[in-house]
């Protein structure tokens, strides 16, 4: 009689014991579905996000080339002046000058032209972004 009552005591544990794994598994199931859909939701965020990410980083490299056509200039400019004499060099500084400004505002305007507060904003948002994922990589690592 007493082996019976130790054998129903075991089994109820065992019972309870089973349920609790069965509802912990139906826990973790809700949450990965969770993930899974937090996850798609984040793709399609950095998805939509691409467009404007590419549009400024286009804008900056025609800043940078600007920039770099500048520089070419420049360094032909400095030959140039290497192998000038004193008085011609005097007497081409106006034309320096004006090319020099001409080349600045050319490339002043492309950096104008680039949307700052566009990129700030995509920072940010890819910066929010890459937060919620790494809290949803925090779930899956306890």
């Amino acid at each position: 009689m007493e082996e019976n009552r130790e054998t129903l005591e075991l089994l109820r544990k065992i019972e309870k014991n089973s349920r609790m794994q069965t509802y912990s598994g139906y826990a973790r199931t809700v949450l990965v579905l969770v993930c899974a859909v937090c996850m798609v939701v984040l793709t399609c965020a950095v998805m939509k996000l691409l467009p404007q990410i590419n549009a400024i980083l286009g804008q900056a490299q025609d800043a940078v080339k600007q920039v770099g056509t500048v520089l070419d200039y420049l360094e032909q400019t400095s030959y140039q002046l290497s192998q000038v004499d004193m008085q011609g060099m005097v007497s081409n500084v106006d034309g320096l000058v004006t090319t020099g400004q001409q080349s600045l505002q050319a490339t002043m305007e492309k950096l104008n032209s680039i949307d700052f507060d566009a990129l700030n904003k995509a920072i940010k948002d890819l910066s929010a972004v890459t937060q919620s994922l790494a809290n949803v990589t925090r779930i899956f690592g306890r």
